[in-house]
């Protein structure tokens, strides 16, 4: 039982370094050509918003790898800047997933309340990855949160953006009353409920050291990731 135990954790080691150095960049480089298709259609509040989310998605992506093949050379002021920023960047990026509802939702959305948001939740993050003892790592550089970290993480997450998620989906499904608004804005909410969970699976992976819940997390996450940016995309961002 034991050697079995060893043999899957192994596997699952190399699973994460396949996941991270293969699959991140591409799902980098597929974020930035759905930012790319977005703004090439049309320039506006709700477009720039929503490719702010792709761009700074795939920043965190691209950190995650280059963080990944920078431990090799045991720098911890580099490796700690790199792995904060890319987790950074990643938590970060779902704030404009919420703002983009919220422009959708209300057509006087002004400037000011604009940098309100993405300003505020941008201390919150900064504060939450500065939680004592929150994040060590192995010897191998590989990220391990604590219990407590994922609690609090989970309760600044859920109320920040999951809550006002849902509250602002159950208003704009109210006031789209054509069936063909209703069918994109599901595959939109979608694709929000795809990124969402795939962020909490993330923590929970970073948390919880069961190598069977990191193995299958492993393929689960990129397929929310992929198809939760294609759902976005030609749910509202294609038609913006």
């Amino acid at each position: 039982m034991i050697g079995d135990g060893i043999l899957i954790f192994q596997e699952t080691q190399w699973i994460r370094l396949l996941f991270i150095l293969f699959l991140h960049p591409f799902m980098g480089i597929f974020y930035l050509f759905l930012a790319y298709k977005v703004l090439k259609r049309k320039r506006d509040y709700a477009s720039i918003t929503l490719c702010a989310f792709y761009v700074i998605m795939s920043i965190g992506l691209i950190l995650n790898v280059i963080y990944l093949l920078v431990t090799v050379t045991k720098l911890e002021i580099i490796l700690y800047l790199l792995y904060f920023s890319s987790s950074f960047s990643i938590t970060y990026s779902l704030i404009f997933i919420l703002v983009f509802l919220n422009i959708i939702l209300k057509e006087d959305f002004s400037n000011k309340k604009y940098f309100i948001i993405i300003f505020s939740y941008a201390i919150g993050c900064i504060l939450i990855h500065l939680f004592p003892e929150g994040i060590t790592f192995s010897e191998n550089w590989t990220p391990i949160y604590s219990w407590t970290f994922l609690i609090v993480v989970y309760i600044f997450f859920t109320c920040a953006i999951t809550v006002p998620i849902i509250l602002y989906s159950i208003q704009l499904y109210r006031r789209f009353l054509a069936q063909n608004l209703k069918k994109k804005l599901r595959m939109l909410l979608l694709g929000i409920t795809g990124v969402i969970l795939s962020l909490y699976g993330a923590i929970l992976f970073n948390t919880w050291q069961e190598p069977i819940f990191r193995y299958v997390y492993s393929i689960l996450g990129v397929i929310l990731l992929i198809s939760s940016g294609l759902l976005i995309y030609y749910g509202i961002g294609r038609t913006l």
